[in-house]
């Protein structure tokens, strides 16, 4: 479904943009650290604010801390609010909508079952029914 796989992509831009501020804001960067992590570093850097306005002004404060220089396309893109407040914004629609997708809270079995089969590598198919039968996801009655 295009819908679903656009609100994962969505995460993903959302996790590049913060690792490119994280990055630029001096926070330590790891080698061949993923984007992933370095999103995670944005938004800790950001938790002890308690608003949204207040991530903006702690975002805004660690990206013109003295000795920092940053590309012009940094300057520009911290100058507009509107990119700026979805890169703070906690809870993030964003997140939470491919969140919800990359980490459903229920799947019926029976979609398991049909992703496994239309599986692209069929020497896998074996092995992920293994692990759906291992898994189990159906719920148990008491």
């Amino acid at each position: 479904d295009t819908k679903l796989v656009d609100c994962i992509l969505l995460q993903h831009l959302l996790d590049l943009v913060q690792a490119k501020l994280a990055t630029a804001s001096g926070l330590p960067k790891h080698k061949n650290s993923p984007h992933v992590m370095q999103s995670l570093l944005w938004r800790e850097a950001l938790a002890s604010s308690k608003t949204n306005a207040e991530h903006l002004q702690t975002a805004h404060t660690m990206l013109n801390a003295p000795g920092l220089s940053l590309e012009a396309a940094t300057k520009k893109f911290i100058s507009s609010h509107t990119g700026m407040n979805l890169v703070v914004q906690k809870p993030s629609e964003i997140r939470e909508m491919g969140d919800s997708v990359a980490h459903p809270k229920s799947v019926p079995k029976e979609a398991y079952k049909r992703v496994i089969v239309q599986h692209t590598i069929t020497d896998n198919h074996a092995r992920l029914h293994t692990i759906l039968e291992f898994v189990d996801p159906a719920p148990k009655c008491s």
